[in-house]
């Protein structure tokens, strides 16, 4: 009698544990920084784990359910904690025996830092013509299973701009925001001693994917696109303008279809010639470079021969005279080479990502990155057989991994929006149900993907 006792009382504490994890609330805080090179202003938004309780906030018509600007939730890492644990304790019975003010305990306290758990990171690069906040939904549930997510608001290629939407000029820039996010977090006093470095991911939607394509080494180049489009057959379209075309009626790869491919085609120019200065600016840089060493070189020979020559001449001086180099002449910096990789992140997601056809991907075929590739069904643009799946052939089974969402678009894998003005047309393309499903889909592959929390 006594076992069968002890045999339910040990699967009823299976089922309903004494001790229930603590719930996790989704804290949110923007940060920002300005770029006067550029003239740009970054805003990144920053979802993460917190205790304190959400309320209900409507940023770009999205109701967003955080808990703004809320202490992080901090959880002491057992395994290191120890020391700092102990001499935190004997601070407080100091400071109780020898009556210290409180701002003084809590300057001692702060001398002695307590080792916490890190999260790991997420950054998302959103969709063109969206905002920071279109992915607050996936936010909120990789947030409660114990991640950080940044998502920086792309100047000039979103919901309010979009001057420089679809050129490459967007994503160099997405690119270089993507990397100025991660250093703002890993700068700032709070979020720096909560994230994981060695867990960091990037995920694109759309154009977004190409960020991550330079984050991760790929480079821009327009050889592919000169006979991408051989492999397709041209149908004749009735449409003669972009913005009167409807993508539902093909069901072919759209970018070899007009109007669509006369405006791909201006993209291919403006990117050859991007490349074209890039290669320019390089070969400048290596000339600089070349004559900065001879310039160099001449003056070490001729202050060589100086300091023999007064060596010689004034025996009685020798010891003052030092060896070259002593003096360097004045040269003007040399321009700084920038490179869109980051090695910080070392996994990357894509969901239906665009323009492929444009990257060069020899340089990170052989690395150890990994990478999962999103198709989705019904996006009649990036569509899953020509964008997605010829990312996944080009990075190769060892590297990547594919999924498929049947049923979704690019803009039902965002969150659930009331959009009144600006984003009228994105948020009715499925119902509120279809979303829900559409987004658990989303965040299984994301999350059996990503590292976890430990």
């Amino acid at each position: 009698m006594h076992y069968y006792f002890y045999v339910i009382f040990f699967l009823f504490g299976l089922v309903f544990p004494c001790e229930a994890r603590e719930e996790i609330h989704v804290g949110y805080r923007s940060i920002s920084t300005w770029n006067s090179r550029e003239n740009v202003r970054l805003d990144v938004g920053v979802w993460y784990p917190t205790r304190s309780e959400e309320r209900d906030y409507v940023m770009d018509e999205y109701h967003v359910f955080v808990a703004k600007n809320a202490p992080m939730f901090r959880i002491v890492d057992d395994e290191i904690a120890g020391p700092s644990l102990r001499e935190h304790e004997k601070i407080r019975k100091n400071a109780e025996i020898n009556k210290l003010p409180k701002k003084e305990l809590q300057a001692q306290l702060d001398a002695v830092p307590i080792p916490y758990k890190k999260y790991p990171l997420l950054v998302i690069s959103h969709a063109s013509g969206l905002t920071r906040y279109s992915c607050h939904t996936l936010a909120d549930l990789l947030v409660k299973q114990g991640y950080i997510v940044a998502v920086p608001m792309h100047s000039e290629d979103n919901v309010h701009n979009m001057r420089i939407f679809y050129s490459a000029k967007s994503m160099y820039q997405r690119a270089k925001q993507c990397s100025l996010a991660v250093d703002l977090l890993l700068m700032d006093k709070t979020f720096s001693r909560f994230i994981d470095s060695g867990k960091i991911t990037f995920m694109g939607f759309g154009s977004g994917g190409t960020a991550g394509l330079l984050l991760a080494g790929g480079e821009l180049s327009a050889n592919r696109w000169l006979t991408y489009c051989d492999d397709f057959e041209s149908i004749e379209s009735d449409y003669n303008s972009l913005w009167t075309f409807d993508v539902t009626r093909l069901e072919k790869n759209l970018f070899c279809q007009y109007p669509i491919k006369a405006q791909v085609q201006n993209f291919a120019l403006g990117l050859q010639r991007s490349v074209e200065i890039q290669n320019l600016e390089n070969l400048f840089f290596y000339n600089a470079l070349d004559s900065k060493n001879e310039i160099l070189q001449e003056v070490h020979t001729v202050l060589d021969f100086q300091v023999k020559w007064s060596k010689r001449n004034n025996p009685n001086l020798s010891a003052y005279i030092y060896e070259p180099p002593f003096l360097i002449p004045y040269l003007p910096p040399l321009p700084t080479q920038y490179t869109y990789v980051d090695t910080r992140f070392k996994r990357f997601i894509f969901v239906s990502p665009a323009l492929t056809m444009f990257f060069d991907l020899k340089q990170i075929q052989d690395t150890d990155l990994k990478f999962c590739i999103v198709g989705l069904e019904k996006d009649y643009f990036n569509t899953p057989e020509f964008q997605p799946q010829d990312l996944y052939k080009q990075l190769g089974e060892e590297n990547a991994r594919y999924h498929l969402i049947e049923g979704a678009d690019l803009w039902s894998t965002q969150a659930p929006c009331y959009g009144t003005q600006m984003l009228v047309e994105i948020c009715k393309t499925v119902t509120d149900e279809e979303r829900e499903q559409i987004l658990d889909r989303l965040f299984a592959i994301t999350y059996s993907f990503i590292p976890h929390f430990e």
